[in-house]
């Protein structure tokens, strides 16, 4: 075909490159079937390799999955899939310690005890695995068993389309960054696992990588996306220098037992919003007050707020800083050994963190299509409209082993069929246009607006008229995509090329995220609206999004399951 130097047969396909697509190619291995993993990024990256907190995991005996489903729940403002949490409760345990006999090494304080030194905010018991190597123990026990199993990677690929005929996947089209070709690949079944949105906003925990790609190829094969307004923010990250502006610091668990938030002002301020549970409140509540106290100037001169940790027994540092290294040494650099050693306060700001959002799947990982799955933060329902801490690690394990199980055993019964070629060559076409363009608008320009319209309209804190001004944005965006100049020409290793390409799907995501904002009219979690303040019982329900007749998002409003 014509402008396709490459084609791939297979019986699995899994997007993305961290450890849900990890966890999931394992399981399918291990099942009998070799998929091929492509990623964006080298593998392995995405949220994974950057997560700093712990697994919540219900290990102690006076805890239990109940109390973990219940937890759970509170924290999701009831809006969460009951059978996928409970499902999470009760299978995290044994899938964690099952990574243990794949070789996996636990960090243990005792030979038959795991590490855990917090127990973190909406959690009833000491949940949090803290690993001292923080991910990157799991990160390299996944890297290292990916080669060992010889499982294909297609790296610094992005996947731009899906094909779906007759109710089910048959393949997809990537763009190879290092070859400057399209490749198609065929497969009976594909499981998204590509991560969050976090660059759609200005201000972000996430890597460069995760622009949300999964939730707009998903949409347009015709999945039904779930409760897509629900992104969360995180309370505490760096504020200075630019080059880690957004990066993550993390929650007042981090920060022992004393820790306090004050404004420039000198005020405790979590008194006025979460007046029982003050600093240790849930993250969306924390983000939030944080936010305000900055918007609203009662920040630091530097528009910040101020973490307090030197009320806090300083013989209970070591542990702390065990289990945060990698944290506490960028404080330390940042804002002063003193900061970094309880000794000093230091400044943070609050930051877009995770999306609790996407694909709806049920307790296997089944998405709306048929053959097409899904697991990780691609998918949706699980955490409801706030994430506990510790869950997203929880989560991988879990739904990634589900996901691949099942990719097996789906893919077994399917027959192999390939894309048809004219709308392979459609897709090509509208793609290839940037090159065309003899002039116009850069990439960076237009990502720079459409995180500029999310962060200021779609982001902590919403309203009706914010919401419908950022519709019209990206809508005005969208138009100016057919003006997308690349300065440099080349096909492979074209940076601005991949810039292009992750716009058209970031815009996408943008409008699905706005629109599901639009539709729910109270505040819930991590959905929080100016014009619609409170918690509205009648709003205890989910919020779907799929392709119309025409292309157009469908919205409708379904009873929690």
């Amino acid at each position: 075909m014509a402008g396709v130097k490459s084609t791939h047969k297979t019986d699995i396909l899994i997007i993305g490159g961290g450890g849900a697509a990890a966890m999931a190619a394992l399981e399918a291995n291990r099942q009998g079937i070799k998929p091929i993993l492509v990623c964006k990024d080298t593998f392995l990256g995405g949220a994974t390799v950057q997560a700093s907190g712990g697994t919540a995991i219900p290990f102690l005996p006076e805890d239990s999955p109940e109390t973990f489903i219940a937890d759970t729940l509170a924290s999701g403002a009831f809006i969460n899939n009951h059978v996928l949490v409970r499902v999470l409760a009760e299978e995290a345990r044994e899938v964690f310690y099952g990574l243990e006999e794949e070789g996996f090494i636990l960090d243990r304080s005792l030979p038959d005890e795991i590490r855990a030194t917090k127990r973190s905010e909406g959690h009833s018991f000491l949940r949090s695995y803290a690993d001292r190597r923080q991910t990157h123990g799991v990160v390299n026990f996944f890297k290292q068993r990916i080669f060992q199993e010889k499982i294909p990677l297609l790296e610094e690929r992005i996947v731009l389309r899906l094909f779906a005929e007759e109710g089910r996947v048959q393949g997809a089209l990537l763009f190879s960054l290092e070859k400057g070709e399209f490749e198609i690949i065929s497969a009976r079944v594909i499981i998204i696992a590509t991560g969050g949105c976090g660059q759609l906003y200005s201000i972000t925990t996430n890597s460069n990588c995760l622009t949300g790609d999964g939730y707009a190829f998903a949409f347009q094969a015709g999945a039904e996306l779930l409760d897509m307004e629900m992104v969360q923010f995180l309370p505490f990250a760096f504020p200075y220098p630019s080059t880690i502006r957004g990066a993550i610091i993390g929650m007042c668990s981090l920060f022992g037992p004393k820790v306090r938030l004050y404004n420039g002002l000198g005020e405790r301020y979590m008194m006025r919003y979460a007046p029982k549970k003050l600093e240790y409140a849930t993250r969306d509540v924390v983000a939030r007050a944080n936010y305000l106290e900055i918007q609203e100037g009662r920040g630091t001169p530097q528009r910040t707020i101020i973490v307090d940790p030197t009320g806090n027994d300083k013989s209970l540092l070591k542990e702390y800083k065990d289990s945060s290294a990698v944290i506490y040494d960028m404080i330390s650099e940042t804002f002063g050994e003193k900061a970094g050693s309880w000794e000093a306060p230091f400044g943070a700001i609050p930051s877009q963190h995770f999306m609790m959002g996407g694909v709806k799947i049920d307790e296997y990982c089944h998405s709306s299509v048929g053959n097409l799955f899904c697991c990780g933060e691609a998918s949706g329902g699980l955490h409801g409209a706030n994430r506990l801490a510790g869950n997203a690690l929880t989560e991988i394990y879990v739904f990634g082993k589900r996901a691949g199980r099942e990719a097996v055993e789906q893919a077994s019964i399917t027959p192999l069929k390939h894309p048809h070629r004219e709308i392979v060559r459609a897709e090509m076409n509208r793609m290839t246009t940037f090159l065309k363009n003899s002039d116009g608008v850069p990439p960076s320009q237009l990502k720079h607006e459409l995180q500029k319209v999310m962060w200021n309209h779609v982001g902590i804190v919403r309203d009706g008229d914010g919401l419908k001004k950022a519709l019209r944005k990206l809508n005005d965006l969208k138009r100016k995509l057919s003006r997308i100049y690349l300065k440099c020409k080349k096909r492979h290793w074209n940076r601005q090329m991949l810039e292009a390409l992750e716009l058209c799907l970031m815009i996408d995501t943008a409008e699905l995220i706005t629109t599901s904002a639009v539709c729910r009219q109270e505040s819930r979690g991590s959905h929080y609206r100016r014009d619609f303040p409170e918690v509205d019982p009648n709003w205890l329900k989910n919020i779907s999004l799929c392709k119309g007749q025409t292309g157009e998002i469908k919205v409708t409003t379904s009873s929690v399951s």
